[in-house]
């Protein structure tokens, strides 16, 4: 490590001393203080530095000069003080450490190549010459116990040998004035060496080439001059501004200039219609083997609209659609759009309490639904006030549970079909809601977020510019009803003559099936989840490099979670003709509000795959929390106005009032006229601007997170396990799955005193009230959650959950036969467990959706016994699949048999008619 070399050696007496003044100043854990890299962190400090000079111009540096008094060491405070202020205000922490080298008084001392950590915390209240006073303390008292060794202090620390990093901080900051600029081994990031030569400062800043790029140190430099122009001003600490009028200009102008001229005024339906005119003849829809053509779709959603209208539905009215997607749910869409109202997509697969509550809270009075899923609606019906219709899209069956239905009407396609098709009088605008989308609440109830249709047709148009998309469009529609990515996939294409081709879920799931699909189907835009797009290159990887072929694809979009650097460029590997769109856009602001096309394969150390730049007609501001602008580089909240943001939330003004916010720069040139910039829609996303305008994607401010493209408030899934009563409190986590390009949710639970808790319970109790995607995939006992010394969990003590079985209520039983072990051999790699039972639950071991459909995939290609998806969430536990798959084997022999002895008897009684003919 570090060689510390002292001509004056310190007694023990001392070094005790100095020791228990260290542990006290480092005490509480160590705060990571740097700037955020554009390079991944190599595993090995290679020492790659590189220099760029900067002077701090005259009457700055006469200002700072005059400030000491001409002492070198109070230059060197200031300079310190405002490098502290300006690393706070680009990692917004007020506990920050900064390495600075000792302070040699005397010319008998040598403390070259030693360096000691300064530990300053900020106040944002007080006014810059008294944060002066602090500095100055914390400074000189560290200088007078100086003489500890640093090798010691990190060994004292228990601080981890990183072969990458410094320890203990990654800046230090010098004045060559006063300290030696031997710092080898220390293995930081950065080094501010000023130097005070007459009535100029200067400063050298030594930069590690393998975690900057030089555009990101000139910024931080040109950040610097600003705040040491506000800190003149003495000015409180929370005042002080990294950005100057240019620089706020670049901002709100150059980073916002991409305008689009759209149809906005209008309904989504109206230019359907349009569309109508030009191409009646064309496809529109396709599910499975049946297909619409643009006036067959038109005509049918003519027919249901005079019928909601009918039953009245007005302009504003909400409408549910709860039913499979199919060529049906297109239709619904459109016909109430035709009618003027709105319409809210229910999963048939929620919970029946999360269904009964997006019921009653949208006072919904019709749903659109198939008979198959009456079953479904029978318990909501006993308790819903609001509920008065359903209409029944597909054919009529025998269904014995109809006549317990009784207090609502129920209507069949007979009901409407008989209306002529002509189009409606239009009645929506572009002004009105077109959809209302349910997302994950942090109170436990999911908020319903609404949209409207100017909204949604700028976000469709926009992206029709950025992807440069045609007539020959051709769309795949696999995403859940429940989504706003399902929306632009099911209306996209039917604005420009293009086709939408929607798949079950299995289809657009299942790598297999998917490239199936998108070969057959000559799709030419896929959106897919990274976890899903990583599946599908590992399969399209097996394959041989004449069958990966996909002549008609032109574009793969990856959306609901950050897709990582290695993917995209195993991607282009593949493909390098078929770019890839890393889109990025919440619920609340009609999906997609910025995109990054990349085409060529991206640098390896790149830490991330960036989120682009705003799309048209749409304002992106990055700000702290006090809404401020922050420089290029710095992370913030990402914010966004313009005709994309939404309506807020329904019937929840509290929480509409904390995300949509007026927009303090409307005053601003850049103001898009008359394109709604009156409101910023805050995302709760951290982000950052990177020098040539496209921001980079950092996380979550609060606990909400993206599982599998779904948006789950952490909180929600809290609250709910909180209501169990034998759960005494818990905390819930997502950990990021590398491998997998998703995050999973770990609980981490404390049950009551004496009371028994198991992985099943806690799971049942979730599955009844929450989504699939929303349960954890693991639960952790524990019996007290770990507080750090701010009184609050200490998240990082959390302990980690290994790739053993976890414990279950169910005893470990081995595989007892030859299928069972194929089972087990599937969910061992699928879940990533060194042993699994045959009574356990897949998804009380971690499984979900998705690794369930890779399983299935799997499994289909070993056993030649019929098997549906359904099934293999009907049977979670290898025994009872692999009893399914035999009983259904024996079945089938047995009703070969039946069958043989059937047409054996009849050919045996055919013969002995012809015999009678005979003696006739």
């Amino acid at each position: 490590m570090i060689s510390t070399k002292n001509i004056v050696t310190p007694t023990p007496e001392e070094l005790f001393y100095q020791k228990i003044y260290w542990l006290n100043q480092l005490s509480g854990g160590i705060p990571e203080t740097n700037f955020m890299t554009d390079y991944v962190r190599p595993a090995i400090y290679k020492g790659r530095n590189k220099t760029l000079t900067f002077e701090i111009p005259i009457y700055l540096s006469e200002f700072i000069i005059n400030l000491a008094q001409k002492s070198e060491l109070s230059i060197y405070l200031f300079l310190i003080s405002t490098i502290g202020i300006l690393i706070q205000k680009y990692t917004n922490k007020n506990d920050i450490i900064i390495g600075s080298p000792t302070y040699q008084k005397f010319p008998n001392e040598d403390f070259s190549n030693s360096i000691i950590p300064l530990r300053f915390r900020i106040n944002n209240d007080i006014k810059f010459k008294d944060f002066l006073i602090d500095v100055k303390d914390t400074l000189l008292n560290a200088y007078v116990y100086q003489k500890y060794p640093f090798n010691e202090l990190i060994n004292l620390l228990e601080l981890p040998d990183y072969q990458n990093r410094c320890p203990i901080f990654d800046i230090v900051v010098l004045l060559e004035n006063i300290h030696k600029q031997s710092l080898q081994d220390i293995r930081h990031d950065l080094t501010f060496a000023f130097i005070h030569q007459n009535n100029l400062i200067a400063v050298k800043i030594n930069y590690n080439e393998d975690l900057f790029q030089e555009e990101t140190i000139k910024s931080v430099f040109k950040c610097y001059l600003n705040l040491v122009k506000c800190v003149i001003k003495d000015i409180k600490v929370s005042n002080i501004s990294l950005l100057d009028t240019d620089d706020k200009q670049k901002l709100l102008i150059e980073f916002n200039k991409k305008v689009g001229d759209y149809p906005i005024n209008e309904a989504i339906h109206t230019l359907f219609q349009k569309r109508v005119e030009q191409t009646p003849n064309e496809i529109s829809a396709v599910y499975r083997s049946n297909y619409l053509t643009y006036q067959e779709l038109n005509d049918k959603a003519n027919r249901l609209a005079k019928f909601l209208q009918h039953i009245g539905v007005k302009v504003g009215d909400f409408v549910g659609i709860l039913k499979d997607r199919d060529l049906n749910f297109i239709i619904g869409i459109l016909a109430i759009f035709k009618a003027g109202g709105a319409y809210i997509p229910i999963d048939i697969n929620y919970p029946q309490d999360r269904i009964k509550y997006m019921v009653s809270n949208a006072e919904v009075s019709i749903i659109l639904t198939d008979y198959s899923c009456l079953n479904i609606l029978i318990e909501l019906l006993e308790n819903s006030q609001s509920l008065k219709n359903l209409i029944c899209l597909d054919t009529k069956s025998n269904h014995g549970h109809l006549s317990a239905i009784t207090q609502v009407n129920i209507y069949d396609p007979l009901d409407f079909e008989k209306y002529y098709p002509e189009n409606l009088a239009q009645s929506s605008l572009g002004k009105d809601p077109a959809y209302m989308l349910y997302t994950s609440g942090s109170t436990g109830l999911p908020k319903g977020a609404i949209v409207r249709h100017d909204g949604a047709i700028n976000h469709i148009y926009a992206q029709y510019d950025e992807l440069e998309l045609t007539e020959d469009f051709c769309f795949l529609q696999n995403a859940p009803s429940s989504t706003d990515i399902s929306v632009w996939q099911f209306l996209a294409p039917l604005l420009i003559g293009g086709k939408t081709v929607i798949v079950d879920i299995e289809d657009g799931a299942v790598p297999a099936k998917l490239f199936k699909v998108l070969k057959e189907k000559a799709i030419t835009v896929v959106e897919l989840v990274p976890a899903v797009f990583g599946e599908l290159i590992d399969y399209i990887s097996q394959l041989p490099p004449h069958k990966r072929l996909l002549p008609d694809l032109k574009w793969m979009m990856v959306v609901g979670e950050p897709v990582s650097v290695k993917r995209v460029n195993q991607w282009l590997q593949l493909y390098p003709k078929i770019k890839v769109a890393d889109a990025y856009g919440p619920t609340e602001a009609a999906d997609d509000i910025t995109q990054f096309i990349i085409d060529q394969p991206l640098p390896e150390n790149q830490r991330t795959v960036t989120i682009g730049k705003p799309l048209a007609n749409l304002n992106i501001y990055i700000l702290d929390q006090k809404m401020n602008l922050v420089p290029i580089g710095v992370p913030g909240e990402i914010c966004v106005s313009g005709i994309g943001v939404g309506a807020g939330y329904w019937k929840n003004p509290e929480k509409t009032n904390l995300s949509f916010v007026p927009n303090p720069f409307t005053n601003n040139k850049n103001t898009l006229p008359e394109k709604r910039q009156d409101l910023i829609y805050k995302t709760g996303d951290l982000g950052r601007w990177l020098p040539d305008g496209n921001i980079e994607f950092i996380g979550r401010i609060d606990h909400q997170v993206k599982i599998r493209g779904f948006r789950v408030e952490i909180g929600e899934v809290w609250a709910l396990l909180n209501q169990h009563p034998a759960v005494r409190e818990n905390i819930i986590v997502a950990q990021k799955q590398e491998d997998l390009d998703t995050q999973l949710l770990l609980a981490y639970v404390v049950a009551k005193t004496q009371v028994a808790l198991n992985i099943s319970e806690l799971r049942s109790f979730l599955k009844e009230k929450l989504p699939e995607y929303m349960l954890p995939s693991a639960f952790i006992f524990l019996e007290a959650l770990p507080i750090g010394p701010s009184g609050k969990v200490d998240r990082k003590a959390l302990p980690q959950p290994d790739n053993l079985r976890p414990e279950l209520a169910t005893a470990y039983v081995i595989p007892r036969n030859e299928l069972e072990r194929v089972i087990a051999n599937l969910w061992h790699k699928a879940l990533n467990l060194e042993k699994v039972g045959i009574e356990d639950n897949f998804f009380e071991l971690g499984g979900h959706s998705l690794l369930m459909l890779q399983v299935y995939s799997k499994l289909r290609e070993i056993v030649t016994t019929p098997l549906s998806l359904v099934d293999m969430f009907r049977y979670p536990t290898i025994s009872s699949l692999s009893k399914f798959l035999s009983k259904t084997s024996t079945e089938e022999i047995d009703n070969f048999q039946e069958e043989v002895e059937r047409l054996a008897a009849g050919k045996s009684r055919l013969k002995q008619r012809l015999q009678q003919r005979k003696n006739l």
